[in-house]
């Protein structure tokens, strides 16, 4: 029974060494193809970040008085655009690693895994550089509850690869759900993740038609980290939590009854 044990955890090692390597592959492979080399991973998504916020100062989008605008938009875009490229990235994310499954010990899950790892690293960075950019500015740090954020954004990154390993096996199996996908749900989840309002602005009876959406208590509790006096009306945690890990248990599931198909040739 111990030697088997042994075996469990020894192979469950090796194929986190395996996902570890495929990070620091890719990794590699974004910052040679990008103009700025490694710096170019982390600003480019920060250089959108900052456009979307010139614009919002240009339409003069009504926001709260309670947290630092920047610090406020910065919260919904990096929870968003973490989601987008974790969950959304994952339907073309057989095709390009393909010819990496010729190794057995290679499988889908683990480039989904890898790329999930880079993009969390690449915009927890973002976050903590606006954070100390924001800090030395004013002079002041303010995040009333640390362990509330990190736990945030670590059950996002759980809810993004859940949606992405269904949405992987969905894809490949049924190809017209790429495009609808990406063009459907992004605005979707664009003018529901509460980017560009704050929940307990809207209406009672309006709340109902946006907090179904999970990415927004992602959101919500982030800003609510940093400043606890900010109001997070119908937003829950648990909600969080159980929307991230039904969808990660049915994903994997959904993926291992799957797994052939995805490692057969288009």
């Amino acid at each position: 029974m111990s030697r088997k044990i042994v075996r469990i955890l020894n192979g469950f090692a090796l194929q986190i060494r395996i996902v570890l390597a495929l990070a620091d592959r890719d990794f590699l492979m974004r910052a040679e193809k990008g103009d700025f080399g490694v710096w170019g991973v982390v600003f480019e998504p920060l250089a959108l970040m900052l456009t979307l916020l010139a614009l919002r100062i240009l339409v003069r989008v009504k926001t709260v008085d309670l947290m630092n605008p920047l610090i406020w938009l910065a919260c919904g875009i990096t929870m968003l655009y973490l989601f987008r490229k974790i969950a959304i990235k994952a339907l073309t994310g057989v095709k390009k690693g393909q010819r990496m499954f010729f190794y057995r010990r290679i499988r889908p899950l683990d480039t989904l895994l890898a790329s999930a790892l880079i993009e969390a690293r690449v915009h927890a960075s973002i976050l903590v550089m606006i954070f100390v950019s924001e800090a030395f500015w004013f002079w002041r740090i303010q995040l009333d509850d640390p362990g509330l954020a990190l736990i945030d954004f670590l059950v996002t990154v759980v809810l993004a690869i859940g949606i992405g390993v269904s949405a992987l096996v969905i894809g490949h199996r049924i190809p017209i759900v790429k495009t609808l996908t990406k063009f459907g749900l992004n605005r979707l989840l664009l003018w529901t993740s509460g980017i560009f309002f704050a929940t307990y602005q809207l209406p009672g009876p309006l709340r109902p038609y946006v907090t179904w959406n999970p990415l927004l208590h992602s959101v919500e509790i982030l800003r609510h980290s940093i400043n606890n006096a900010y109001p997070i009306p119908d937003i829950s945690l648990d909600y969080l939590l159980t929307c991230a890990f039904l969808s990660c248990g049915f994903g994997l599931i959904f993926y291992f009854s799957n797994e052939a198909l995805l490692l057969s040739d288009d």
